[in-house]
């Protein structure tokens, strides 16, 4: 698998740039400059509802945020193509007004990208640490996440064990 990592910066008020890297934080490209007027809808519900309502229309607030990205020069769309073969996690940091929006919906017009064949994963990165990369060697430290299993809700009710 690999990574593309994705950096977002607000230029102004009124841009976006992000610039791109898949190895090489030294070797990165960047993109043209993105309207936030093209998004500005869903910055604002994103602001507002901070992840306490879905999208009511996620496939289409997804190829919103697909096609901004991906600009008038298909920046995005041809990166994914170079690697499809192999699996790709998009490393996405951003900030202010942008780090808010659903970037785990981003839908390419065929279907959402989590769901592509071998698939696309986005996740939230944060610049100010190392670049992602996979590692083999398991490492002996705490857990930094818990999972709770649960069962689907039964007659209108959830069901959480005994």
């Amino acid at each position: 698998m690999q990574i593309l990592h994705l950096d977002l910066k607000l230029i102004g008020d009124n841009y976006a740039q992000f610039r791109y890297f898949w190895n090489n934080p030294n070797n990165y490209q960047t993109s043209e400059q993105l309207p936030l007027t093209k998004i500005s809808a869903l910055v604002e519900k994103s602001n507002s509802y901070y992840y306490t309502r879905l999208p009511e229309d996620p496939d289409k607030t997804g190829q919103i945020l697909y096609n901004w990205l991906d600009g008038n020069s298909r920046i995005l769309q041809r990166e994914i193509d170079k690697n499809r073969r192999e699996g790709i996690v998009l490393a996405i940091s951003t900030s202010e007004r942008l780090a808010h929006l659903p970037w785990e919906l981003l839908h390419d017009g065929k279907g959402f990208l989590v769901n592509s064949k071998p698939a696309i994963i986005p996740v939230r990165w944060m610049t100010d640490s190392q670049q992602l990369s996979f590692q083999n060697q398991p490492h002996n430290r705490a857990l930094n996440v818990v999972f709770m299993a649960t069962s689907p809700p039964q007659h209108g009710r959830p069901f959480f064990g005994t």
